[in-house]
């Protein structure tokens, strides 16, 4: 069984000793899995690609609630208007 190394570790090794680490590894790599490996550090090596933002959508004006009161007063100048009836009221 293999022990994980820290990074520190393998800082520590020199570069041949690596490549060797990193090239056994490699081989005992199955062909799908290495081909993702290689995509990703492709990747990685590519400039980093700027999202076009989407504006937001605009709010959509919920229905306005009324008080009873103004409701009832809504009502009495429809039923004034349909009658004809409406006269200026005076204010005090």
């Amino acid at each position: 069984m293999m022990r994980l190394m820290t990074l520190k570790q393998y800082m520590k090794m020199s570069k041949p000793a690596l490549i060797r680490k990193i090239m056994k590894t490699l081989r005992a790599m199955p062909k799908q899995r290495l081909a993702i490996v290689c995509y990703n550090i492709t990747k990685s090596k590519l400039p980093a690609l700027r999202t076009i933002r989407q504006k937001a959508l605009p709010k959509r004006k919920t229905k306005r609630k009324f008080s009873r009161k103004q409701l009832a007063a809504q009502r009495l100048f429809a039923k004034r208007a349909r009658a004809g009836t409406l006269r200026k009221r005076r204010r005090r």
